[in-house]
């Protein structure tokens, strides 16, 4: 079996060239004819998982959220090209933590340790995961608009690496005292609400041990989507200070609802409302999210629901799948 390693050196306090060598060396013991890929910059990933999808068994992520997001978005781009001309192919992602929070390692029940990690791949066992889509970017764990998207933008990278979801909390009251939150249209399920702060969540872990959304499930085909309507720098507050636990699902200002597609609008074209995507700016309104269901096989420890094997029989190839 092929597998192609897509790995950021500079991930993990830039641990990642290391924990990637160390990923080569287990994957090999387990068998595998392995590549090492490293990425050079921005958007590389994606690139590098486009290009080489189809002629490997297996793409092996090791970073954090933001190289896995990269990723999957790379793989899934390759998997839409290949169906449109007639050759359906289905991408595979294992993944290997080595980023600062590591979310969707999280979420996945995937082992932080590299040799564990490795064995989770060489086992062979496959969840299928819905993917979220946000106009024609797409992500694994959720997309945020107004203050989330604010924070990612006025985060400390150094606060993230020493204090992780906690980070997020203090810049996100921080970011929410600085000015009024923006107001914004959302339209889900043929209800409108006017919002100033909006997640669709793909999955129940957010920033860390924490969820805003906390039964979203990444393979049921639906977004669980909070609107928070709450128009003051306080209010907003008293949200974030509740979401660590999870006071805030009986917050007064604050929808849950559960959906395939959403719009979201600005109420004002002098003003950039800004959104993100698992945890890195991403754009600004307007916007369409939606939910791809089943996307992408990623390899997962061989416990729960809707697991199974990819190596099947005795033989199989990519272009099998």
């Amino acid at each position: 079996m092929q597998a192609t390693v897509i790995f950021n050196p500079a991930s993990g306090r830039s641990r990642g060239g290391g924990t990637a060598h160390a990923v080569e060396r287990a994957l090999l013991r387990h068998g595998l004819q392995v590549e090492m890929l490293a990425t050079t910059g921005p958007r590389d990933a994606g690139r590098l998982a486009e290009e080489t999808g189809p002629q490997t068994d297996v793409v092996v992520a090791v970073g954090g959220d933001g190289t896995i997001n990269e990723i999957a978005n790379g793989l899934a781009q390759r998997a839409a090209r290949e169906r449109a001309t007639g050759r359906p192919w289905r991408p595979l992602l294992g993944i290997v933590p080595a980023g600062t929070v590591n979310v969707l390692a999280l979420e996945l029940g995937i082992p932080f340790q590299v040799e564990k990690a490795c064995r989770v791949i060489a086992a062979g066992h496959t969840l299928s995961l819905d993917l979220g889509k946000v106009n024609d970017r797409r992500f694994t764990l959720m997309m945020g608009v107004g203050i989330d998207a604010l924070t990612i933008r006025n985060l400390d990278l150094e606060a993230k690496r020493r204090f992780r979801e906690w980070a997020f909390v203090s810049t996100g009251l921080k970011t929410g005292f600085a000015a009024s939150p923006a107001q914004f249209l959302v339209r889900a399920d043929g209800t409108e609400y006017r919002t100033t702060f909006f997640v669709a969540s793909n999955t129940h872990y957010y920033g860390g041990r924490f969820g805003v959304t906390p039964k979203a499930d990444p393979t049921d085909g639906m977004l669980d989507l909070m609107i928070f309507q709450g128009t003051t720098r306080s209010s907003l507050a008293v949200f974030w200070l509740e979401v660590p636990t999870a006071l805030h699902l009986q917050n007064h200002n604050a929808v849950f609802l559960r959906t395939q597609r959403a719009e979201l609008l600005p109420l004002s074209e002098n003003q950039a409302v800004w959104f993100q995507t698992d945890g890195e700016l991403a754009g600004h309104l307007p916007a369409t999210v939606e939910i791809e269901p089943h996307a992408l096989d990623v390899l997962v420890p061989a416990r729960g629901r809707g697991r199974r094997s990819w190596y099947g029989s005795a033989s199989t190839s990519a272009s099998d799948r």
